[in-house]
């Protein structure tokens, strides 16, 4: 079976949401980029969730049998088992993203980890979104903005020339074990 190939855009809308050429990193990923379920409809399921049981449990016919007391302590720890549920959804799904989008990133720029751009502490590549946000605004097409992001890359890179040695040594001594 053949893999999708995915545009670079289509890749970054996943992950980033963008707003006036500049972008911010989602807390949900949007897989409907790669035909899953969108975002959206995720947050719409965590909002409707403590209304729902809500109505379950201060209806009539279950708040007369259980009471106040019960009532309310049920609907605390059902409250608590849905936040373990709105946790559970989020990391799943933006696992099953971050897994699509590496593969499909891996076509455009083999070598360059798309973790290391999404990453929030240092890496090489911090720069990304001061790079990307510059091609958005001169709003460059896909082979123009590959071309363009690769030669960011490699500034970025330059930049960063003391970590990105330090990586390479750490990875082959990884792969030396």
């Amino acid at each position: 079976m053949q893999e999708k190939q995915y545009s670079i855009q289509t890749i970054i809308k996943s992950v980033f949401k963008e707003k006036n050429h500049t972008i911010n990193k989602r807390l949900i990923y949007d897989n409907a980029q790669f035909g899953g379920l969108s975002n959206k409809w995720i947050k719409l399921a965590f909002l409707i969730l403590p209304f729902a049981m809500y109505a379950a449990i201060f209806n009539p016919v279950s708040f007369k049998e259980l009471g106040i007391a019960q009532a309310i302590v049920f609907y605390i720890i059902l409250l608590v088992f849905a936040m373990q549920i709105v946790v559970a959804v989020s990391y799943f799904n933006n696992k099953k993203v971050l897994k699509t989008a590496a593969k499909a990133w891996e076509a455009y720029f083999p070598g360059i980890d798309f973790k290391m751009i999404l990453s929030s502490g240092v890496t090489p590549y911090a720069d990304f979104k001061k790079y990307y946000e510059s091609a958005l605004t001169e709003a460059l097409e896909e082979d123009a903005l590959k071309a363009r992001m690769t030669e960011s890359f490699q500034k970025m890179e330059m930049e960063n020339i003391h970590l990105v040695e330090a990586m390479k040594k750490d990875k082959e001594k990884k792969e030396g074990k």
